[in-house]
């Protein structure tokens, strides 16, 4: 936007904004620029009768432009304004602000708040709310338009049911690790993701960390993309399918049966060090497997499964797919640092060692009574 630019006022139904609840809850975390511009177009809206230059805000307020679309992003993101672009004209549509009551039942609402000006004053300003009894009765103009015609509320459309959300986590058992920052977290990644609050609560249960909700792993697995198909051989297909097939903590133990060994204690503890990374299961399972087969071992080599772990989590691997893929070139890169060792096919050599899923009826078995094992769990409310 340019200040030459110009804007209109979208006419609404009227309406006198709460200046309590802004100056106690929307000030801290919009900001006082944000503030006087929405006091600025609450004052000055004509009901879209003119057509106004930006400049007219930037002189009235003393300050570039800079800042007012700063505090016009504030605005709307926390929903006391409307932006809509036609061409170089730009609507705007102001909404009244919840009611400090309205305001502090919003987890979200609440949480950033508390970020700003800390716990103990939220509750002080949840002590001050008036009693319950009080008159909602509702005023002509806001019932009515200036024809007479009913109009609609405003109110807000696909809100996160909290309530909810954590009435599941509590049959699940499932936990936060910081409900303060984990509902931010979550709010943000929903919304971007365009889920509702059940879906969002279904993709947090699938990526937590045993029963700790884990808001890296559900944006890692939010932001993974599949990859084109065909550009992976029948073995690395099979890797591929087998370890988006059960949870790192089975896949382990499927392997550890191949080799005749039992899980230490200490390979539990990488699994759950890696999945702290924010890696999903399905890239832990190729991890893994290639650790095994790259450490002739029947133990997991932990340091060297957390070297690729770390590795995994800088590059942003979020899938098996492209697990396959960082290895393969991880190992093409090596043979073409040793000249003498020509690389005679594209299937990365750790994909054809021991340490592979066979078909044969004892290991299909085992991975059926595995995937058996998983239902009942889930059939029990188990993540």
């Amino acid at each position: 936007m340019k200040p030459s630019d110009l804007f209109t006022y979208i006419k609404t139904s009227p309406f006198t904004p709460d200046i309590i609840s802004l100056s106690q809850c929307y000030q801290p975390i919009i900001s006082f620029d944000a503030l006087a511009l929405y006091y600025y177009l609450y004052s000055f809206s004509d009901q879209g009768q003119g057509r106004y230059k930006w400049a007219t805000i930037l002189n009235h307020m003393d300050f570039g432009m800079k800042r007012l679309e700063q505090a016009l992003d504030r605005l709307s993101a926390m929903e006391l304004l409307q932006v809509y672009r036609a061409d170089e004209l730009t609507g705007l549509v102001l909404l009244p602000p919840l009611t400090a009551k309205q305001f502090l039942d919003k987890p979200l609402y609440k949480q950033l708040l508390a970020q700003r000006i800390g716990e103990a004053s939220v509750e002080g300003l949840q002590g001050s709310r008036p009693p319950k009894e009080k008159n909602v009765s509702k005023t002509f103009s806001q019932v009515f338009t200036l024809t007479g015609q009913i109009e609609g509320s405003f109110e807000r459309k696909n809100d996160f049911d909290w309530s909810a959300f954590k009435a599941l986590m509590a049959k699940d058992k499932l936990l936060f690790q910081d409900e303060a920052e984990d509902i931010i977290a979550l709010s943000h990644i929903a919304e971007q993701a365009g889920w509702t609050w059940l879906e969002t609560y279904r993709q947090a249960k699938v990526t937590a960390i045993g029963q700790t909700i884990s808001t890296k792993r559900l944006q890692h697995s939010r932001q993974a993309r599949p990859l084109a198909s065909g550009n992976f051989t029948p073995q690395e297909e099979a890797i591929v399918r087998e370890a988006k097939a059960i949870s790192s903590k089975d896949y382990l133990q499927f392997i550890k049966d191949r080799l005749k060994a039992v899980v230490t204690t200490a390979e539990k503890k990488c699994l759950k060090d890696l999945a702290n990374l924010g890696l999903l299961d399905e890239v832990i399972n190729v991890l893994v497997l290639y650790t095994f087969n790259k450490v002739d071992s029947a133990n997991l080599n932990e340091k060297y499964a957390m070297k690729l772990g770390n590795d995994f989590s800088y590059k942003g691997i979020g899938s098996a797919e492209a697990a396959v893929l960082y290895l393969r070139e991880l190992k093409t890169g090596q043979a073409i640092a040793k000249p003498s060792q020509p690389q005679k096919t594209n299937v990365p050599d750790w994909s054809k060692e021991e340490v592979v899923m066979d078909t044969s009826p004892e290991a299909q078995a085992r991975m059926e009574a595995l995937r058996k094992r998983m239902l009942e769990n889930e059939s029990k409310g188990g993540s």
